[in-house]
């Protein structure tokens, strides 16, 4: 976000957490993936899209689909950072497949159809981690589609062992990973995105990739974000090269809004990183040397 877009940070809802745990409730975090879902499927209708889902309807119910319109029109309309967020990174994987990376893990997979509507290599192996349930429904809602890829899924949380889980599943340590983060870390504390980047690199042999989304810390203190401060443990900086650099991973960060600038996409004026009083949002891309 950028200039003077409102409201809402790309790629999350407000979610309440759970006390005894501080983690968001799994119920509400289902809801966020289908709220993206919902995004998604709105902006495949487009006239001239960024991308097509031709699953995304499906994944989010038309009914809800036509609610989340029906919300985000007038002045509450959102800036588009999750339709250029998920351009963005259609068009990494793309070149991350280009260079011969033919294992993908996805964290968080939501309702990403990535695995269904995507040109995958025929040797690709694609990692989905979620909860079971929301694994179950999305895989319920795709029973009569085909998976392009070799697609294996992994039921687990993120605060356990996913990396000797992923493993197990036939993820090898020989051969480059592509790492998907996308809307999941402003969800969690800081202490953790540290621990699942640090899994992630230790598990990464060299010309590994890392895609994700980091909100700036400018942008959740921001007033045009209010309703985002019913999250316990939003994660924000708007330093994310550090993020990368604390494990030794090159870094190339890129915020949002002159992305979707230069899609031709963003409606709000587009300012340099670090101008005070203007919150940000990040594209982030790491490599392992």
């Amino acid at each position: 976000m950028d200039g003077s877009a409102p409201q809402l940070t790309p790629g999350a809802e407000p979610v309440s957490s759970d006390p005894s745990t501080g983690e968001p409730r799994i119920q509400e975090l289902a809801r966020t993936a289908l709220w993206v879902a919902a995004m998604r499927a709105l902006e495949t209708e487009r006239e001239k899209p960024l991308f097509r889902d031709p699953f995304a309807r499906r994944l989010a119910g038309p009914d809800f689909v036509e609610e989340i319109r029906r919300h985000y029109r007038g002045d509450r309309a959102m800036p588009p950072a999750i339709e250029v967020r998920t351009r963005w990174l259609d068009d990494q994987i793309a070149l991350a497949l280009g260079r011969g990376i033919r294992q993908v893990v996805i964290l968080a997979a939501g309702m990403d159809a990535r695995a269904y509507r995507l040109a995958w290599p025929g040797d690709t192996r694609l990692f989905e981690l979620d909860h079971a349930e929301v694994l179950r429904d999305k895989e319920a809602k795709l029973a009569d589609v085909t998976p392009r890829c070799d697609r294996r899924t992994v039921s687990i949380d993120l605060d356990a062992d996913w990396p000797t889980a992923l493993r197990e599943q036939g993820l090898s340590p020989n051969a480059p990973i592509l790492w998907l983060a996308e809307g999941l870390l402003v969800y969690l504390p800081e202490d953790l995105v540290r621990r699942i980047l640090r899994q992630i690199d230790a598990t990464s042999p060299p010309g590994s990739v890392l895609l994700a989304d980091i909100v700036g810390r400018s942008l959740l203190s921001s007033s045009r974000s209010r309703q985002l401060h019913e999250l316990a443990n939003q994660f924000g900086t708007d330093q994310p090269e550090e993020l990368l650099q604390a494990i030794g991973w090159t870094p190339h960060v890129h915020t949002t809004a002159v992305t979707g600038q230069q899609m031709g996409r963003w409606p709000y004026p587009v300012h340099p990183r670090g101008t005070p009083g203007v919150p940000q949002s990040y594209l982030v891309h790491g490599l392992k040397p």
